[in-house]
């Protein structure tokens, strides 16, 4: 799942956030795909342990998926700066 140009396992992290396309294309996927299960199947019963982990899990890959959103527009406006 690693991208050709992130092979420093020390910095993988920060190489990564911002730039991989491929983590960016699964998680806005993963994003989708978790809240609409959550949406069709658990929205009747917010509070069962299945929805409470779904919620976790779509949390998750939205505030990744927001992180590397704010980063890529960070790169891409300080590229426009120089």
């Amino acid at each position: 799942m690693a991208c050709s140009t992130c092979r420093d396992s020390r910095n993988r992290f920060k190489q990564k956030l911002g730039r991989c396309h491929q983590c960016m294309w699964q998680l806005t996927l993963l994003s989708i795909l978790s809240w609409t299960v959550w949406a069709y199947r658990y929205l009747v019963h917010p509070t069962s342990v299945e929805s409470i982990t779904l919620i976790f899990a779509a949390s998750s890959f939205s505030l990744l998926l927001l992180a590397h959103l704010v980063v890529a527009l960070k790169l891409k406006l300080n590229n426009n700066k120089t």
